[in-house]
């Protein structure tokens, strides 16, 4: 993953990506689905093919919206809680995701094995997931999208067979929220591993 800061450069648009909000405002993100969906054919597959551009732009909206249960916002749950070494999770209620396991297999066909293992590793995630009495908890509270960033546009690259990079670009706000003063750039290559196509690093840009 490489990241670029440009001064200057014109307004880009990505049509359904949010506007920055104060970092006090209340998040602005959707509710989580209570629904888990399954995985298209694009996701698992006996080979490679290549992708359409609206296939690779479809997975990395989805990828946004599984990283965010682990930084911007945690699955829906119920009021019943658990502490475990000395922290508050609550009880997750969410259809087809019972227990930590489910949650990974879920995880696998969206990322890699080893970005899955980073995510549930306990600690380097801001929203944590574990099981207790067999059933998944999750420990976290939501967060505001990060202010001065504006606009963006996602662009996909295709690097070789098997391989394709999705360029994301956000624009910088000055002080006033509203010119635009620079540009953040990202990179999140799409790889086919092991039967399916996954991202072998990702991050939240807002």
């Amino acid at each position: 993953m490489r990241r670029m800061i440009a001064v200057f450069l014109p307004a880009l648009l990505l049509a359904g990506c949010a506007a920055p909000v104060e970092e006090n405002s209340p998040v602005s993100a959707p509710a989580p689905a209570v629904r888990v969906e399954r995985m298209s054919s694009s996701m698992v597959e006996a080979s490679a093919r290549p992708l359409l551009e609206a296939e690779v732009l479809a997975a990395y909206e989805r990828a946004q919206r599984v990283y965010g249960w682990f930084d911007l916002a945690p699955l829906p749950s119920s009021g019943e809680s658990a502490a475990w070494d000395g922290v508050i999770y609550h009880r997750v209620e969410m259809e087809g995701i019972e227990n930590l396991e489910d949650l990974r297999a879920y995880l696998r066909g969206v990322f890699s094995q080893e970005l899955t293992d980073r995510l549930l590793d306990g600690r380097t995630a801001r929203i944590q997931y574990r099981n207790i009495e067999g059933a998944l908890y999750v420990s976290g509270e939501p967060r505001a999208l990060k202010a001065g960033k504006g606009q963006a546009r996602v662009e996909t690259e295709q690097l070789e067979d098997g391989l394709y990079s999705v360029n994301v670009m956000v624009d910088l706000l000055a002080e006033d929220g509203e010119t635009v003063a620079g540009l953040e750039s990202w990179s999140f290559p799409y790889a086919f591993v092991e039967d399916r196509w996954v991202f072998t690093d990702f991050r939240l840009v807002a």
